[in-house]
């Protein structure tokens, strides 16, 4: 993939003024750029603007005021030292009392032996988000910050889920890990994909199995990502791997499914640089024929213009079409994850995502050890080979982890390896000096745990108990290869 592209409602009192001054400051922090001091061709109209240097690089400005639309744009060209030329487009469209933006970038080829890379997001963005120019998208607004949900915000969860909370961009729902920790920063994230996506964290782990009940666990938890078309189809679920300490890996997938998706798809109401071309050569194209019979040659030329205009949007929507290609033949699967999403939710609910895919590895691996069993060579050669080439899932350790460290202080034991129990669905009562947990029915083969309620039971007992339960769940064959 090497373009880029967001849309996303913007407030409808922006004027041309406004506009150009915010693209004019946006190219003057551009380090590349030198066009605005080192122009060397430049041609100036009340409704378009042009410069060019002699090194390649162009900046363009258009404006469009007919009836009830208005439109502005911008585009930057850059030509690099490696064979390539980076485009940004710009635009601003206004439709009565509705206004959106469109921004578009592409790194193309002006050389055979260019190395193409997708664009990444013009700070245009986060300016437009800073000076107050975005909308509401549907239930969430616009911003650089994530929304943090309200325990009596169950409704706004299900309407990610379904398909009913925003128009334009995707939500990244960000759940809680059993401890109720987060698995990455979704402020610094929220930054980072600011006008590309929304951001939703949990409250904590107890608002999450509200949610399974609500939305007939289609929801991700304990730890998973989940990020979310405005459709509500999942396009990705995603989580921390044992390595990734910082979130940092996690917070990159997160970014690059997002930009994959609005990336991959046309514009929605707002319009194309060449929509406002088209549209400015054929309002100008008007004006000289009714104006004049003289004009001819400025006729032709506003005549050329627009198929101009249509050939690159011809050019636009092939790209869209090789990325949709692309995007259904490659679609992201966690390798790890054995089993469809569908198949598992069959068999019953998981401790965590992927859990099953983990117990169906951990029972080919045993078959493939063993040495007299009664199968044919065929199917024992599959066995091995399915174990080389699949791992577990990784998330067992994180579970055991916070096991362990539920454990570790005995006096705290009860409180914190109980909170980590009822997070799993585990249901608390009293019992003389124990505290009795019951196994949820929709998780099979889970035995009732008994914790000390007392203190010095609690000392004595509460690495033992963490052990003990680690096993009863059968976690410690899961987490590695």
């Amino acid at each position: 993939m090497s373009i880029f592209a967001t849309e996303f409602p913007a407030r409808p009192d922006i004027d041309k003024a406004r506009f150009t001054a915010a693209a004019i400051a946006w190219i003057r922090g551009i380090k590349a750029s030198r066009v605005l001091e080192e122009f060397d061709a430049k041609e100036l109209y009340y409704d378009d603007a042009w410069l060019e240097t002699n090194a390649g690089e162009a900046l363009a400005l258009k404006s469009y005021e007919h009836n009830s639309i208005s439109a502005f744009g911008v585009r930057i060209e850059i030509p690099d030292h490696m064979g390539r030329k980076w485009r940004t487009e710009c635009v601003y469209s206004r439709f009565a009392d509705a206004a959106f933006l469109r921004i578009r970038g592409q790194c193309f080829a002006i050389e055979q032996h260019a190395v193409l890379e997708t664009p990444k997001k013009p700070y245009f963005i986060s300016q437009s988000i800073e000076d107050n120019w975005t909308a509401s998208d549907g239930k969430l607004q616009i911003q650089s910050n994530p929304h943090y949900l309200q325990t009596n915000e169950l409704s706004l969860a299900q309407a990610i889920l379904t398909g009913h909370a925003t128009e334009f961009l995707p939500c990244i729902y960000v759940s809680r890990n059993n401890d109720n920790s987060l698995p990455l920063d979704p402020n610094r994230l929220a930054k980072k994909i600011a006008g590309l996506g929304h951001i939703v964290v949990e409250p904590d782990r107890g608002f999450s199995f509200e949610l399974m009940n609500a939305s007939n666990r289609e929801n991700p938890y304990a730890g998973a990502i989940g990020i979310f078309a405005p459709s509500g189809k999942q396009l990705s679920r995603l989580f921390r791997k044992a390595d990734d300490r910082s979130g940092y890996k996690l917070e990159t997938l997160c970014i690059f499914s997002v930009n994959s998706f609005m990336s991959g798809l046309a514009a929605k109401r707002g319009w194309e640089w060449q929509q406002i071309q088209e549209e400015q050569s054929r309002l100008l194209r008007g004006q000289i024929s009714s104006e004049s019979t003289d004009s001819f040659d400025e006729y032709i030329d506003y005549v050329d213009a627009e198929l101009q205009a249509k050939d690159e949007q011809i050019e636009n929507l092939k790209t869209l079409l090789e990325i949709a290609k692309a995007s259904s033949s490659t679609e992201t699967i966690d390798s790890s994850d054995l089993l469809p999403i569908a198949l598992a939710k069959v068999i019953g609910r998981e401790l965590y995502d992927g859990e099953f895919s983990d117990r169906l590895r951990f029972i080919i691996k045993k078959m493939a050890a063993l040495q007299n069993l009664d199968v044919d060579e065929r199917t024992s050669g599959f066995a091995q080979e399915f174990v080389k080439s699949t791992n577990f899932t990784g998330r067992a350790a994180s579970l055991i982890a916070q096991i362990k460290a539920a454990s570790k202080d005995g006096n705290e034991m009860p409180k914190k390896l109980g909170a980590l129990l009822s997070a799993m669905g585990y249901s608390k009562t009293q019992e003389g000096k124990h505290l009795k947990f019951k196994a949820p029915g929709d998780l099979f083969g889970m035995a009732d745990e008994v914790l000390p309620s007392t203190p010095s039971d609690s000392q004595r007992g509460g690495k033992n108990r963490g052990g003990d339960i680690i096993r009863h769940l059968g976690l410690s064959n899961l987490r590695g290869n």
